[in-house]
């Protein structure tokens, strides 16, 4: 006769029951590390590593002032981009723009957007 077989799991069993082991090993290791540190601080860990759902809800929840500053983190940069989307050649407009220097950076504190900038050099101050 032939032999008996044996009654036991699957391979496939067998692989799923050693992936839930692992999962709760690293379930319990985590809580045991709230336990012991606390929970993490996001403020101290880099922004690529925050999980997906606080990325998320830290872009849907900034504010124009935060998107402007991270466009423009300088007031340079900002005068850069009004000074090309002007269209004047750059030596002129820097001319024209000498002595309106409190004007430009009073719009540059605040947050005044480069076509919004242009627009208002072109009316109130002639800037073509």
């Amino acid at each position: 006769m032939g032999k008996k077989a044996v009654i036991g799991t699957s391979p496939a069993d067998l692989s799923v029951d050693k992936m839930d082991r692992f999962i709760q090993r690293e379930e319990r290791k985590e809580q045991e590390n709230v336990r012991r540190y606390g929970k993490k601080d996001l403020s101290k860990t880099p922004f690529n590593e925050w999980p997906i759902d606080k990325k998320i809800n830290f872009y849907e929840n900034r504010s124009d002032a935060d998107k402007f500053k991270e466009k423009y983190p300088n007031y340079r940069s900002w005068y850069d981009a009004v000074k090309k989307q002007s269209g004047v050649y750059h030596t002129t407009f820097v001319d024209w723009t000498a002595k309106l220097r409190d004007v430009m950076h009073n719009m540059y504190a605040n947050h005044t957007s480069v076509k919004e900038t242009v627009r208002i050099l072109k009316q109130k101050h002639g800037i073509y």
